[in-house]
């Protein structure tokens, strides 16, 4: 009993929500919890009084007092107000025991003319030899003397206008916990407030449960009603809609700024390692019915594409919190309150039933990572003090994201995962929409040019203001030109470290594959080399019989030990050396090379290839052009997951079209490119992949433009192709 009261539940707040959610499920309407001093370990008290169903004597022998009862898994509803009950393991009101070392219940049925007594001093489970039968528990029956509507709740509730209508409180009951366990001071009441506020999604709409604060004198600040700061009412953006039970989305993604809304319609779907990725509706469709039209256990393997944690209700507000002088107008406060309302509210909380989860969206409880996800990337990623969030699911309906027994937190299993990725995914879109609209409003994109990692700097507005100000200041415009020349240096040294580095990331990214192409090879190598010593040994062979076994297995090593040389020859270019002047080389066996990196993925996805067979020779490094190739070809492998197998195709060509002028074309069958992401994929950081940093086509990009004066683009496809690439390679620079 101790460890399920004192010790199970985590903190006071966690204790005091429990005994909520119990008034909760009693169907109450209003909450009154209520400190009276002094607040000190062995003196005071805590009231949590409601105006709930209340209970029977019966009830509160047979049921309210027995561990881990089934009554509220088996009826799931509360009753007439048809609200799924929250507290369904029976070890809520054992909360009692961690705030206060004696418990006064007294409660009233509806429709009873009769109040039940209780007095349980928790002081006797200190006492480890006894049994729960041996415990005494005094309860008694007695005309109302509490809950009644002249001394009860109505008497106590503070608001002179209730903010819902109420009958008279004639039923409910009252938990009079008496010698705390432990002192108040303020932190403890903001840990309270804070966990109470958002016991209830601060988004709904319909309130039909409150709940108040009542706290000494010394404590006044905290007395009131608790409700959301008027600061969550005024976000910058906003993401509001569903994820179906089949992963299907339908989302609103809106900028308050500027009022673009932008619909949202596809689903998610999950592929091998890669676990869940959006696509959008025409390719998340094609996937379904190529699917489930699979001549053997075509529906089933659909079924085992689709994330299993749904159906979710999804609301984002999101503020620029640099950026607040919209609340500043609304609400009149400042800026440091403001900051300091959305802080307390921050974060992604998961609500069930209408009342929240915990821990998730606590302080410090950052469940999707996001603060690391803005470490990485910190001009797009959001940070979880910037998103107040709620998402809605239901035990009926979500029966994979169960609680832990100890209510901190949902069991980790598949639904879970699912949920986090779906979250992930969800708010790289928002962040996609925000970074285009704080571009657009600052004017960084001009012309509807494409930005560049590298864009040169352009100084010409002030040689013009000097020219007609001052147009004979030699020494003004020598200072530019210095500035100028520094400035493309430090560029040039720029963009020759971030191709390095980059390298290297496309050799990270490859590790995967040079482990699972190497080991063979090596099993093999090292088989054989003990079998000969064992030869040897054993001296079962001997002579002419033995050099012929011996000179079999140092064979085989020797063809094993070709394999591995290819392994490493194919990705040394990526191992970031230094490179030398290009030489002149032939540009299909570079793409072969390529190709042959990733081999073992394209035969595990039955990706079908036609790769260019003629020999043009071309003055390149290696490195550069292979680093271009991979990028697209492991682009085309993880969108070629997410369409049917048996269409699964690459296509590279190669074509000199001028004596310095040769043209790739590089094309998959998979998902292709939708209409308004075509002029932003080659963005620095924009991707849809889940977790996409999104340079890779920034950086490939940059190395055509800068070193071959050439051209990466996307193609207008022919309907049947997924994306077709065009890399336009001139005279190396």
């Amino acid at each position: 009993m101790k460890t399920l009261g004192s010790e199970l539940i985590s903190n006071d707040a966690v204790a005091i929500i429990e005994l909520v959610k119990n008034s909760y499920d009693a169907e109450a309407n209003r909450v009154l919890i209520r400190f009276i001093g002094p607040l000190l370990p062995g003196h005071g008290v805590i009231e949590v009084f409601d105006d709930g169903n209340g209970m029977t004597l019966e009830t509160v022998r047979g049921a309210w007092m027995e561990p881990a009862t089934p009554g509220k898994r088996q009826a799931t509803s509360s009753g007439a107000k048809e609200r799924r009950v929250l507290g369904e393991k029976g070890i809520g009101r054992f909360a009692a025991m961690r705030l206060a070392s004696e418990l006064e219940l007294i409660t009233r049925a509806r429709g009873s003319n009769q109040e039940v007594y209780g007095l349980f001093d928790w002081m006797q489970f200190e006492d480890e030899q006894k049994y729960l039968d041996e415990v005494l528990i005094l309860t008694d029956v007695r005309e109302p003397e509490v809950v009644n509507s002249k001394l009860g709740l109505d008497a106590l509730w503070p608001n002179t206008e209730v903010p819902i209508q109420c009958p008279p409180s004639e039923h409910g009951t009252l938990l009079k916990m008496c010698h705390l366990t432990q002192a108040w001071d303020a932190d403890r009441f903001r840990l309270i407030q804070r966990g109470l506020s958002r016991l209830i999604s601060p988004f709904k709409i319909n309130k039909d449960f409150s709940i108040y604060l009542q706290a000494p004198a010394e404590f006044s600040e905290f007395s009131a009603e608790i409700t959301p700061p008027d600061a969550l009412n005024y976000p910058h953006y906003v993401v509001i809609g569903g994820v179906d039970s089949k992963g299907r989305c339908d989302l609103k993604l809106e900028v308050k700024a500027d009022g673009e809304i932008k619909s949202i319609t596809g689903g998610f779907v999950r592929e091998k390692k890669h676990g869940l990725q959006y696509l959008d509706e025409g390719a998340y469709l094609e996937l379904k019915r190529t699917t489930e039209g699979a001549p053997e256990d075509g529906l089933k393997k659909w079924d085992e594409k689709l994330p299993v944690c749904g159906p979710l209700q999804i609301e984002l507000r999101i503020w620029d919190r640099d950026d607040l002088g919209n609340i500043v107008q609304q609400t009149g406060s400042n800026v440091q309150n403001i900051r300091a309302d959305i802080d307390s509210f921050a974060g992604i909380n998961i609500y069930r039933d209408g009342f929240r989860v915990l821990p998730y969206g606590e302080p410090n409880n950052d469940w999707l990572r996001l603060d690391i996800r803005r470490v990485q990337n910190p001009t797009k990623r959001l940070s979880n003090n910037q998103i107040v969030g709620h998402i809605s699911i239901t035990a009926d309906q979500n029966v994979g994201l169960k609680d832990q027994s100890n209510r901190e937190g949902l069991d980790e299993n598949q639904s879970y995962s699912d949920l986090r990725e779906i979250m992930k995914s969800i708010l790289g879109m928002i962040e996609d929409l925000r970074k285009r609209a704080k571009r657009a409003g600052e004017g960084d994109k001009k012309d509807g040019q494409t930005l560049s990692l590298f864009a040169p700097l352009d100084l010409s507005p002030i040689r013009q203001h000097l020219a007609t100000v001052s147009p004979r200041d030699e020494v003004a415009k020598e200072l530019l030109n210095k500035v100028e020349r520094a400035y493309n240096k430090s560029v040039e040294s720029l963009k020759a470290v971030v191709a390095k580095y980059h390298a290297l990331a496309t050799l990270g990214q490859l590790i995967d594959v040079l482990l699972h192409d190497g080991r063979l090879p090596l099993a093999k190598i090292r088989k054989e080399a003990l079998l000969g010593q064992e030869d040897i040994v054993e001296k079962q062979l001997t002579g002419e019989d033995l050099l012929n076994k011996l000179s079999s297995r140092l064979h085989i090593i020797a063809g094993q030990s070709d394999v591995l040389a290819t392994v490493f020859r194919r990705v040394e270019p990526f191992g970031g050396r230094k490179r030398g002047r290009p030489k002149q080389l032939y540009l299909e066996k570079i793409i072969e090379d390529a190709f042959g990196v990733c081999a073992n993925q394209i035969s595990d996805l039955k990706i079908e290839t036609s790769l260019p067979t003629g020999q043009t020779l071309v003055r390149v490094d290696e490195a550069e052009i292979q680093e271009v190739i991979v990028n697209l070809l492991q682009n085309s492998i993880y969108w070629l997951q997410f369409v049917d197998a048996a269409s699964r195709r690459i296509n590279v060509s190669v074509t000199r079209t001028a004596q310095d002028h040769v043209e790739i074309i590089f094309g998959d069958t998979g998902p292709g490119v939708s209409e308004e992401n075509r002029l932003r994929i080659f963005e620095p950081y924009f991707s849809t992949k889940k977790d996409g940093v999104g340079l890779g086509l920034a950086i490939v990009g940059e190395i055509i433009k800068d070193y071959y004066g050439g051209a990466l683009e996307l193609l207008e496809s022919d309907g049947k192709s997924g994306a077709v690439f065009r890399i336009t390679l001139t005279k190396r620079v």
